[in-house]
């Protein structure tokens, strides 16, 4: 299959630091060698940027630009029908850019969020104030539209074409709001690729082009070094297993892997997991596709 890497070195809408760091330790630990020796055309990676000149003291503004430059390359991959993108982000306040770019390509776009945390707060929910705790709810259409709507995401994702896989450190305001929107839940405990089939399967309609985004704590000690470690994890064996049968269920078009530290993995542990993930997803995108 044809990859383009879209990579987002920032923490938010910060770069040079910590998680901004993530993107090109992936690189530099050997992901396009790996994918290519798989069997994939790996084009050459492109950047996300800020420019200087765009940016404002409001950091919803600024994470609305950054976004809006990660979608533009996302729309731009799209041209060839038949490139997969695989993002690399610092975080995952980065993940609205390639929802928006799904959507002005294909006229809608579904969400699979792997996350140890659902992501699904609104300033009036939070209870921490933390930014990469809403983007999925920014996707929602829940909260902050001038966040999502700069990426050319006109309409909210609905609930249906939803799904939050792999959580363990829900907030009350989050568990409420699953159950009160209908979204697909599996908790880390019940993450397995036949229960990810049968909760993803009868929604496989509900969007034309699928994006599955993995925020990397949700595999506990299989990520070291994060800021927000889960309290329990599916196994990697389930996480690699789960993420393979979402891309062959729903038609997946883009992926993405965040929240990784390289300043607390001098082993290179999350880098192994990443590239396990990413060659697992391609082959199942291969499959969903009847490649």
């Amino acid at each position: 299959m044809k990859v383009q890497i879209v990579a987002v070195p920032y923490a938010n809408d910060i770069g040079k630091w910590g998680y901004a760091k993530g993107p090109e330790f992936h690189l530099e630990h050997g992901l396009i060698e790996t994918l290519e020796q798989h069997g994939h055309t790996v084009l050459a990676p492109v950047y996300a940027t800020l420019p200087v000149s765009e940016r404002t003291r409001d950091i919803v503004t600024n994470l609305g630009r950054l976004n809006e430059s990660e979608a533009d390359l996302v729309r731009a991959a799209f041209q060839d029908p038949e490139t997969v993108v695989l993002a690399l982000q610092g975080d995952c306040t980065h993940a609205p850019g390639v929802a928006g770019g799904i959507y002005s390509t294909f006229g809608g776009v579904g969400m699979i969020w792997y996350d140890a945390h659902g992501d699904i707060n609104t300033m009036a929910t939070t209870q921490t104030g933390l930014w990469g705790g809403m983007p999925f709810a920014v996707t929602l259409g829940w909260d902050l539209h001038d966040w999502r709507e700069a990426t050319g995401q006109r309409e909210p994702i609905p609930a249906r074409a939803a799904a939050l896989f792999g959580t363990s450190d829900l907030d009350q305001a989050e568990i409420d709001a699953v159950a009160r929107e209908g979204l697909m839940h599996l908790d880390a405990r019940e993450l397995n690729q036949d229960s990810t089939r049968r909760t993803l399967g009868p929604q496989r309609d509900a969007a034309p082009a699928w994006y599955l985004h993995i925020d990397m704590d949700v595999a506990g000690p299989e990520v070291p070094g994060v800021n927000t470690p889960a309290p329990y994890w599916p196994s990697r064996e389930n996480l690699i297993e789960s993420c393979r049968a979402a891309a062959v269920t729903v038609p997946v078009v883009a992926f993405s892997i965040a929240a990784v530290n390289p300043n607390g993995d001098p082993e290179g542990r999350s880098a192994r997991l990443g590239r396990d993930l990413a060659v697992a997803i391609l082959e199942g995108i291969k499959e969903q596709r009847g490649a």
